[in-house]
């Protein structure tokens, strides 16, 4: 029973972990994505600092541990800065901090300490917080960046600051041990995010994919239902071109015009709230016309994402459910 309450309690916690600073309004691949690498940050953070705890235990406090501790440290402070985790200038300064902590300590410990052994997780990492399609030029960069830094102490036989730390025969095995321990487990670690990384974005694509499929079903609907509304208006064709006209220019006598044509809309939709506004009863006359919010931005000199938030503000207004598409529901009424 005690069992299953620590691992329920320690799955909330990892869980809340995952999800801090996962921006609630961003797409699902940003939230899903911001979520690993919290998971990926907490990971290190755990493997890093045991290597810290077992080697104070076994050497007191030594250079190589600090190392170990400041990069233990490094790995959870980075979730403290919550959206910026993902800032690619960020990311770069990153990768070249720990690339230059790595070739210290490897000049630190020797050959025989296997810290060296970091570069190569390090190197797969960048294909985790990297688009490779966006940043190839970034990847490239900080890939050569780390592999010369690994050549360059490979040349001075990793003597490259001054001589290396002489460790005790009996720690020395126990050192490389652990050192190549860590940095196979990080390299795991790597292969295994960069795999859930794509699965996200296989994910993203197949929902696009329907989204689109989705979205063109509804513009044919809408459109039959427009078709209908104008025949049940008995409207001409110089109607609609003439009412098209007016909302291209946002001419303030659009509004006028649409309720002549459309005398039953607005009535209906200030019965469901009578504190709708003009902008709204304005916005659902184009929707009635069925224009995208694309269209709706462009004839109205306002951003798309303004838009959004409007259609989202009416949306609540009209207690319209969230499973039903609005501009769809606006023709229906």
């Amino acid at each position: 029973m005690k069992k299953n309450i620590f691992t329920s309690r320690f799955s909330q916690i990892f869980q809340a972990v995952s999800f801090w600073g996962v921006d609630k309004n961003a797409s699902f691949y940003e939230r899903n994505f911001t979520k690993l690498i919290n998971q990926y940050l907490v990971l290190l953070f755990a493997i890093f600092f045991l290597q810290f705890a077992m080697v104070v235990t076994f050497e007191k406090f030594t250079l190589y541990s600090v190392f170990l501790g400041i990069i233990s440290l490094f790995c959870l402070s980075v979730m403290a800065l919550k959206e910026h985790r993902k800032n690619k200038k960020l990311l770069i300064f990153t990768f070249i901090f720990i690339c230059l902590i790595i070739t210290y300590y490897s000049s630190y410990g020797g050959e025989k300490s296997g810290v060296f052994l970091y570069y190569f997780p390090l190197v797969l990492g960048l294909a985790f917080f990297f688009d490779f399609q966006k940043d190839k030029k970034t990847i490239l960069f900080l890939a050569l960046f780390i592999i010369s830094c690994f050549y360059l102490s490979l040349l001075y036989d990793f003597h490259l600051f001054h001589p290396s730390y002489l460790v005790d025969e009996p720690y020395q095995k126990k050192l490389m041990f652990m050192n190549v321990t860590l940095s196979f487990v990080a390299f795991v670690l790597d292969y295994y995010f960069i795999e859930e990384k794509k699965a996200s974005v296989f994910l993203l694509q197949s929902k696009n994919e329907n989204n689109i499929a989705t979205i063109d079903h509804l513009k044919t609907e809408n459109e039959k239902l427009l078709r209908k509304q104008i025949l049940d208006n008995n409207l001409t064709k110089e109607n609609v071109d003439e009412i098209m006209e007016l909302v291209q220019k946002d001419d303030p006598f659009f509004l006028d015009k649409f309720q002549m044509m459309f005398p039953d809309l607005f009535p209906k939709l200030i019965a469901i709230n009578s504190k709708l506004i003009i902008s709204e009863l304005n916005l659902c006359a184009m929707m009635r016309l069925n224009l995208d919010t694309k269209q709706i931005a462009t004839y109205t000199n306002a951003t798309i994402k303004s838009v959004e938030s409007k259609k989202y503000r009416l949306r609540k207004k009209l207690d319209i459910p969230y499973d039903i598409e609005i501009t769809q529901w606006i023709l229906s009424i």
